[in-house]
């Protein structure tokens, strides 16, 4: 589209408007839905993350092998996230032993490659993985290119993720979300480990 403006000496000046993208606005997933098929595979330096199995190099899990031990929770986290971030993984971090205790796996997902990231306490046995392209993110309803964290919340300038934490029983249902689109803090972790010993 071609618009034609008149500055204040009535010049005429044409400029070219790029049609903008619709929005797609972020939509995520709720309990009682199905959790999206993803794989996970170890790379010689991180777990990366994948919504294909064909041609993953060295070890790989998909959410179905990964639910074969257990319940899954399953959380977004983005460093970029500000003030929020660091409180934010340090509950993680606090909860995945008593994850492991009631019988499921913590697998979190960020946009940061896992090196760049906090190393988890030595008692953490949650799995740090690297969503590259915001693949997962994009299946799980938490991540959108056309509607920006940005244009909702003050003080984030990068693309993130909303932060997210699902527990996935063995059959891919989700029995718990946890969605903090106000970015307001956690939820209450006993409410997570009560979903996974459902």
């Amino acid at each position: 589209m071609i618009l034609e403006i008149d500055n204040e000496w009535g010049d005429v000046q044409s400029i070219v408007v790029k049609n903008r993208q619709p929005i797609e606005r972020t939509q995520p997933i709720k309990a009682g839905d199905t959790a999206p098929f993803f794989t996970i595979a170890a790379t010689h330096d991180a777990w990366q993350a994948s919504v294909f199995t064909a041609g993953l190099p060295g070890q790989s899990l998909t959410i179905s092998e990964l639910l074969g031990q257990g319940p899954l929770v399953v959380s977004f986290y983005c460093p970029c996230w500000g003030r929020y971030a660091p409180p934010f993984l340090k509950a993680l971090t606090q909860l995945s032993p008593q994850i492991e205790a009631a019988g499921g796996q913590l697998v979190v997902f960020s946009n940061e490659h896992p090196r760049y990231l906090p190393n988890p306490s030595v008692n953490s046995s949650m799995l740090l993985v690297h969503d590259a392209d915001n693949t997962v993110a994009q299946r799980f309803g938490v991540y959108s290119e056309t509607d920006p964290i940005w244009d909702r919340v003050s003080g984030i300038s990068e693309d993130v993720y909303i932060p997210a934490l699902y527990v996935v029983d063995r059959s891919r249902k989700i029995r718990y979300h946890f969605i903090d689109e106000n970015f307001e803090g956690l939820s209450n972790p006993q409410d997570i480990l009560n979903a996974i010993a459902r």
